[in-house]
Formats: C-alpha cells, structure tokens, sequence
C-alpha cells in the first residue's frame, strides 16, 4: 500500500483482505455468549446448561477446521500461487456459517444439534484458516517496503473488528427480542442464529473482489521466475517441488528453529488468550459480573461485560500494539508485554477470592489489553516477516496452526480444568505459561527493519549473500536458484527478474 494510492485502494483493499479475519473474530467471540442461549433452549433437562463436554465440541469445531485450513491453503498458496487460491478459502466458511445458522429447527434434540453446530463449525474453521497465511502473506507482499508490518498488522485488525462487531449484533439481537424472551426462553433460538449467520454477507460480497486480485510481484520474481518483460512462461509448479523447497530451506537447522520456536510461542498464547475468549461468559460469571434476576438479564450482563473487556482492553490493546511496532522491536514487545501479562495472572490468581467484582474486571480488561499489544500482535506477524515468499504460506499456516492445536487444548478442557483446580489454579497456570513465552521469544529472530530481499537472502540469519557467480549451499538460494539442474522442478528455468520493483505501489 503506497501513498500514491488513493483512500478507496486502500479501504477496498483492508476490506478485501480483512473479510476472513472479521469472520474469524466474530466466530470465535461469538460462541462464548451464544452457547448460553443454546443451553437455555435445547437443554432444559440440564439445568439449561450445555454439558461441558458438548460446550468444548462446539467452540473447539471451528478450531479443528482452522487447524487444517491453515496448513493446507498455505501450502496450496505456496505452490499455486496467491492468485489461484485466494477466495476459495471463502466458499468454505460460506457453507459451513450457512450450515450453522439454518440448523433444522425440528427433528434435533441437543445432543443432535451439538452435532450439527460442530461439524458446521469445523468447515467454517476450514475456510477462516485458509484465510490466515493467505490473507497475511497478500498483506505483506503487496504493501510498501517500510509499511508492510504496517499493513499486514492493519489487515488482521479486522479480527478486532469482528470482536466488537459481534458483541454488538448479540446486543441488539437480545435487546430486539427482549419481550419475547421474557415471555417465552425458546424465542433465544432465534438471536444466536441470527448472530452466528451475519458474518455470511461480507464473505458473500468479497468472493469476486478476492478473485479479481492480481498475483504479487515477489512471487512471480521469487517463486515463478517470471520477468514482466520476459515471454517465457515457466510450467507449473507441482506439489513436489513445493515440498522440496520446504525440504531444502528448513534443513538448516536456524530456519527450522525459527519455525519451531514461533510454533511455540503461538500455541502457548492461545492456550492463554482462548482460555479468556472462548470462555468469557464462565469468567465473568466466575467474578460475578453476569448474574441477573433473570435469564434475559443475566445474558444481557454478560453481554455489557463482553464489550466492556472488548472497549476497554481488546481493541486499545490491538491498535496500541499496532503502533509499537513503528518503534519497539518485534521481541522486546513481545517478551515484555508477556512478562507483564504473566504478573497480572499471577495477582489475579491470589485475589479471585478476595477482590471485588469490579477489580477482577479490571484485571480481566488489562490482560486483554495486553495480550493484545503484545503476543497477539506479534505471533502473528512474525511469522510472515521470518520466512521467504516459496514458503512463506506454507510456514505461516504451521505456525498459525500450533497456536489453533492450543486454542483446541483450551477449548475442550478448559471447562474441566476450571471445574477440577478452580478459576484460581487456572491463573496460575497461565502465568505460568506467560512466563514460558519470555524465554522462548529469545529463539525467535528479530525482523524488524529487514526487507523482503533480505529475508530472501537469508541476511535475518547473518549468513553469505549469494553472489552474481556463485552461492553459498547453507543459504536458502534466491534469485536464480531454482534452475532446473538444481532444484529438479521440470521446467524451471534461469531467468532474469529484472523488470520489477516492488516499491511501488501494486494493483489490487
């Protein structure tokens, strides 16, 4: 994104990009304050509640699909191309939201419908995943050089948005139908349907635009080799060849640490930060914010507490971390935000039963806050910056779903753990596993200030360039790498990639 484009490029291009995230953050909020109602309708004869075990099923199901999304539309990005893929991803969350929200409304008992919703889930999750290494390497590819952590980190902001988003549609779809529900519980059948089913009409919408989007410049110099003057076409890519470049690159052993201890990372801090999303009704419930009189106004609380955390925590949390990675260095505000958090758990592991409500929903808001303006920015972006165009898809989807592994640890057990060692034993646990994060972010190289030619270079890990007449066999090879002797990819010649420069502003 380059500022000779205009401000419609730039909104219709964080509108493109940003519709999966949007999905995403409105799928994984929502669930958390929809559940209730789902208990209080198909579970009667269960203290209208759904068992903890079925609660799991259907938060985790959207986890399991964004799992697998993220490592197969990664590495289909990889080998195809952006431009082949992009959209696609779409057509599955489509699906799976419709599943979802036009569950049959006769015929299914609970544990029928605790079916339905999961498996509707998962498929939603498969198309929400793919959007991850898709979405964040268009952002990075296409943005200006000194903008990319800019854009890409803008790009995902839309996540934030789908928060805020759909704890307002839960609002006013509860306050719409307040009479009614008073009147009669089952009415609530329609408010988590109508809430779970909105996110269908922005992905409806950017299926062409995301069709319509160019192919990025560093993959057709990095990747296919193409010159824009050449008339030379190189022959697909195959699925073999991409597995070898993923071979070749993380046989070095700094590479495959790189991908392992941001792996880490990831998936400890959604062990963390899925323990507080996914399950914000038990935790504001477990420090006495979401208790009313009636069920129309315990919901309603718990839905003024969701915005709350979401106002005062999330969203400054979100665009404080996207301008500190103008001036901090990706781990210093990683490690540190982490540290903090970890502290913060700690205290609020000794005063669940002593504070009073209000002070355990500040605590509550500052975690978000932090979480947030540190790991949540940066495990995110850095995973994108580390790795070079052939696989860097690939990479963010395996990184992107470590953390997914974490966040399906929290949501199937998270409710039983809480049951067996109390909210306490919970914080504790977490700053425990904050505390991990510090040690290993010092694994993670440092991107910040590094190019994409760098990156190409290998120049992150301080090894050779490659030279005009020769390379070094450490260095992942760039450039004229992938010729055909070399690489064995059938038809894969040496060409010029003169002719491009990425410094200036892209099509769209």
């Amino acid at each position: 994104m380059d500022n000779q484009l205009t401000f419609w490029d730039k909104t219709k291009f964080y509108t493109v990009v940003g519709v999966g995230f949007f999905a995403d953050g409105w799928a994984n909020n929502d669930i958390g304050l929809l559940t209730p109602l789902i208990g209080y309708v198909y579970f009667k004869e269960n203290g209208d509640a759904i068992p903890t075990s079925q609660a799991g099923a259907i938060k985790g199901g959207v986890k399991i699909g964004m799992l697998l999304g993220q490592i197969i539309f990664g590495f289909l990005g990889d080998t195809l191309g952006r431009h082949k893929i992009y959209g696609r991803e779409l057509f599955f969350a489509i699906f799976g939201l419709l599943m979802c929200t036009f569950t049959p409304w006769k015929g299914l008992n609970g544990d029928g419908l605790v079916a339905w919703l999961t498996v509707g889930r998962l498929i939603t999750g498969l198309g929400l995943g793919g959007d991850y290494p898709m979405s964040a390497a268009l952002a990075l590819e296409k943005a200006e050089p000194n903008a990319r952590a800019r854009v890409v980190m803008w790009t995902f902001f839309s996540q934030a948005l789908g928060y805020f988003s759909s704890g307002i549609a839960y609002l006013i779809a509860l306050r719409a139908f307040q009479n009614s529900i008073e009147a009669n519980v089952d009415y609530l059948d329609y408010v988590w349907r109508i809430v779970m089913g909105l996110p269908l009409i922005p992905c409806i919408l950017m299926i062409y635009p995301r069709f319509a989007m160019q192919e990025s410049v560093p993959y057709q110099k990095y990747v296919r080799h193409v010159d824009g003057n050449s008339e030379d076409v190189p022959a697909p890519r195959t699925f073999s060849d991409q597995m070898r470049d993923f071979r070749v690159y993380f046989w070095n052993w700094r590479h495959a640490a790189s991908i392992f201890s941001a792996s880490a990372v990831w998936f400890i801090f959604d062990i963390c930060q899925n323990g507080i999303v996914l399950n914000q009704t038990i935790i504001l419930k477990g420090i006495g914010y979401s208790k009313g009189h009636t069920i129309y106004q315990t919901l309603w609380n718990a839905g003024v507490g969701n915005i709350i955390v979401i106002i005062a925590g999330y969203l400054p949390g979100f665009i404080l971390g996207n301008l500190a990675l103008e001036w901090l260095p990706r781990r210093v505000q990683q490690a540190g935000s982490s540290l903090i958090i970890g502290v913060l758990y700690a205290v609020w592991a000794g005063v669940t039963d002593t504070a009073a409500i209000g002070g355990l929903l500040a605590l509550f808001t500052v975690v978000q806050f932090l979480q947030n303006a540190g790991p949540n920015t940066t495990a995110f972006l850095l995973p994108i910056e580390l790795f070079p165009t052939r696989v860097r898809g690939t990479s963010h989807g395996i990184v992107a779903a470590a953390g997914k592994l974490g966040a399906i640890i929290t949501a199937f057990g998270f409710g039983n753990t809480q049951e067996a060692i109390g909210m306490k034993g919970v914080m504790g646990m977490f700053a425990g596993l904050s505390f991990f994060i510090v040690l290993l972010t010092g694994l993670v190289p440092e991107t910040k200030g590094y190019s994409l030619e760098d990156v190409e270079n290998d120049v992150i890990y301080k090894k050779k360039l490659l030279s005009i007449h020769g390379r070094d066999l450490e260095t992942f090879p760039t450039g004229d790498w992938a010729s055909t002797e070399e690489s064995g990819s059938k038809g894969l010649t040496k060409t010029a990639t003169v002719g491009f420069d990425d410094t200036k502003p892209q099509p769209l």
